[in-house]
């Protein structure tokens, strides 16, 4: 076989094609594990070694040579192809998918943007919390039977110097102690974010859930304001219609405490936990004797399954696009 005849044919049965498909029938006779090319490096190893150093590399310089040819017709058939079609520009559109704000997101927003018209700045808090910040100076001490109330993931130590132990924040309430002592009253302010409690997962709890947590201190605050605050709150997000109660309740960081329950389908359900805040906190922060405020949290998973009618608290982290994609 002639190693120039053969790139010459190829050549010249290159210039006639005109189409992708006769490119692909050239690409077979000259190009492909069948073609006469291929099988002259088959021949190689038949030959003496001086003999198949030479033919070896003028074979690599051919095939190579014509693989550029070939890519260079066929971008060019391809642009061709493009450019022929017709664009029939009364045929509808594709709809193109877009994204969708998570539920959680939704409310989130929704409650800030409420939050935020009635006077409330925003600050956020670290996952990662102290054990002192998250429970110690908010009146719950190491073996105070409150702790039980509250499942933790506790984080091993970095060192083995390291003062206070480390874990995945239970609620949000550390925000109270953090922003205290870097803040001087008066203020109002509602911290959002991701907490962890270790307990065992159903359809109305999860390891991760998200809280909103508020903070009011001043001279003249008082559980009148509260219960107006929420009953503001509660109806902008739920309707003017929607009914209110607050119960006694108990939380180591605040006296009085309160429940809040919201009538949903002629159902009571619990949505936050309040009250005044605990002097002891005032005192941990070096606040002065006269000031004194309230603190409240409510969960926003609970808020987004009554508002948007979802039954079980898992779906929201499911991933799930059957379920994310109504929003």
């Amino acid at each position: 076989m002639n190693l120039e005849e053969l790139k010459n044919k190829a050549q010249e049965e290159l210039e006639l094609v005109d189409s992708l498909d006769s490119l692909e029938q050239w690409r077979i006779k000259f190009l492909s594990r069948k073609s006469e090319l291929s099988q002259f490096f088959d021949h190689l190893k038949d030959l003496p070694l001086e003999e198949k150093r030479v033919n070896g590399q003028k074979a690599n310089e051919v095939r190579q040579l014509l693989e550029q040819q070939y890519f260079k017709k066929k971008q060019k058939l391809e642009a061709e192809s493009i450019s022929q079609k017709e664009l029939d520009i009364t045929r509808p559109g594709v709809k193109v998918e877009r994204g969708h704000l998570h539920p959680l997101t939704l409310i989130t927003r929704e409650l800030v943007q409420t939050f935020e018209k009635l006077g409330f700045d925003i600050a956020l808090g670290s996952e990662i919390e102290t054990e002192y910040y998250n429970f110690d100076a908010l009146g719950i001490p190491e073996n105070h039977p409150a702790r039980d109330m509250w499942d933790t993931f506790w984080l091993k130590p970095k060192t083995k110097s390291q003062k206070s132990k480390l874990l995945l924040r239970t609620h949000t309430s550390p925000m109270q102690i953090h922003y205290m002592e870097t803040h001087q009253p008066p203020f109002r302010v509602i911290v959002p974010g991701r907490c962890f409690r270790f307990e065992a997962t159903d359809s109305h709890h999860d390891i991760q859930f998200h809280q909103l947590e508020g903070l009011v201190v001043g001279e003249d605050v008082s559980l009148a304001n509260f219960k107006q605050l929420m009953i503001d709150v509660l109806k902008e997000i739920f309707g003017n219609e929607i009914e209110v109660r607050f119960r006694p309740s108990y939380f180591p960081f605040v006296t009085p405490g309160l429940e809040i329950d919201i009538k949903f389908k002629n159902e009571w359900l619990e949505v936050m936990g309040a009250g005044m805040v605990h002097p002891d906190l005032f005192k941990n922060v070096k606040y002065h004797y006269q000031y004194q405020g309230f603190a409240f949290g409510l969960g926003v998973e609970r808020i987004a399954m009554l508002k948007y009618g979802i039954n079980d608290i898992r779906l929201f982290f499911s991933s799930d696009l059957r379920f994310l994609s109504q929003f």
